[in-house]
């Protein structure tokens, strides 16, 4: 198991993969993964519907590199909800979006698939979605992201690697 990403393509369609073990239970990654009070420490502010065929609503608070907002609003509905352990909101720009937790000892193991028709943005959205999985891993720690400020070369130093493979 690797932290980093995997691409899998189907025609247009790719589905990105990602598994990550983490020192928490369930229970509280389920919170990070789904209360809008703690999305927005590591993703976007958010306003969801918590039940299947909810609405979601995602709006990314990241800045480009003039320190102006650059994502757009996305909007979504749940497909998949079974607290805690399966999360499915299948979204207007992004594809859809798949948090899954299982128990594994006194952490977890989350598995998360992005599945959408990305064409040569593929890598800018691996370097995005190993980003905000970084981001979730801080926020559990303690460490919510200062969007005004975020690490920008964090992701930059991902896409790097995601471009030379």
């Amino acid at each position: 198991m690797t932290e980093y990403g995997s691409v899998s393509t189907t025609d247009d369609t790719c589905t990105l993969r990602f598994e990550r073990r983490l020192p928490h239970p369930v229970e509280r990654v389920w919170r990070a993964i789904s209360e809008p009070k703690h999305l927005v420490e590591w993703l976007a502010e958010a306003e969801i519907e918590h039940h299947l065929g909810g609405r979601v609503t995602l709006q990314w608070l990241g800045t480009d590199e003039h320190g102006r907002q650059s994502a757009p609003v996305i909007h979504g509905l749940i497909s998949a909800y079974k607290p805690p352990h399966i999360l499915q909101i299948d979204t207007d720009a992004h594809g859809d979006l798949r948090w899954e937790l299982e128990g594994d000892g006194s952490g977890c193991l989350l598995l998360f698939s992005a599945i959408g028709k990305y064409g040569d943005e593929v890598t800018k959205v691996l370097a995005f979605w190993h980003a905000h999985l970084d981001f979730l891993s801080d926020s559990l720690e303690g460490r919510r992201i200062d969007w005004p400020r975020w690490p920008r070369t964090r992701w930059e130093a991902l896409l790097g690697y995601y471009k030379s493979r």
